[in-house]
């Protein structure tokens, strides 16, 4: 009982900063530590390593405890892309898009570096 405490503040937490909350099945849980996550191969263990795996495909050596947590959040990203509807381009604005009574679009160094035009010398 006394995981339950911790994963409800965690709930709350999340929540309260907007982040949204995936609760992961036994079936989806199981075996979050035995697949690389970089290579999907089976991970091996060592007595020597004691809680590092090491996969044989990538020559990589892994905590568990983190090749799980990458496993688990890979999983649930999968469930909230299933669980969310299409994104409507249309909905969401697009960079180009002039600002009301500006008749050039806005530019945005970071994000339309293409749009930039540099003056050409004649």
């Amino acid at each position: 009982m006394a995981a339950r405490p911790s994963s409800l503040r965690d709930e709350n937490k999340a929540r309260w900063t907007g982040l949204p909350v995936i609760r992961l099945s036994r079936r989806e849980t199981r075996g979050s530590s035995l697949t690389c996550p970089r290579c999907g191969e089976r991970l091996q263990s060592d007595r020597r390593l004691r809680r590092k795996l090491w996969c044989s495909g990538c020559r990589i050596v892994m905590d568990r405890d983190r090749v799980a947590a990458v496993n688990l959040a890979r999983r649930g990203r999968v469930r909230l892309a299933r669980s969310r509807p299409p994104i409507i381009l249309e909905a969401q604005g697009r960079a180009s898009e002039a600002m009301k009574g500006n008749l050039k679009p806005t530019v945005i160094p970071g994000v339309d570096a293409l749009k930039l035009t540099q003056p050409t010398k004649s």
